[in-house]
């Protein structure tokens, strides 16, 4: 017999599939995981700062570059919550470096509406990253 499963919404148990079970919890076990990363990569630097380490002058300290990894990991995680579109928007426009009139042709859409759509998705990757 399978596993009964349930999310708490409001202190009440809602009994669920297997798949709702899991899309609810994934971003708050996704969280958790980043979180303790985050502090275990803290406490790394730390113990490496307290035996004498200190970053050569011409180059970020290390726990900017850690964060900077962090934050790029989690742009890639978060990207795969866009729709294929979206995706390819900001690919076309961040990776390859298209201008907007560039990613209207390969669309077949206005620049106007690159423009919007681009901002709309932006938007959403915000409230994804911060969220």
């Amino acid at each position: 017999m399978d596993k009964q499963r349930y999310v708490l919404i409001n202190g009440e148990k809602i009994y669920v599939t297997e798949e709702v079970y899991y899309a609810y919890y994934r971003p708050v076990w996704r969280e958790a995981k980043q979180l303790k990363v985050r502090t275990d990569m803290e406490s790394s630097l730390d113990a490496l700062k307290d035996s004498g380490y200190e970053a050569v002058s011409d180059e970020a300290p290390i726990d900017e570059i850690v964060w900077d990894n962090l934050m790029s990991d989690k742009l890639y995680a978060v990207m795969a919550e866009l729709t294929e579109d979206e995706r390819v928007l900001i690919d076309a426009l961040f990776f390859q470096g298209k201008s907007e009139r560039e990613a209207a042709k390969m669309f077949g859409i206005s620049s106007v509406a690159v423009h919007k759509r681009k901002h709309k998705t932006l938007s959403k990757l915000h409230r994804l990253l911060n969220g």
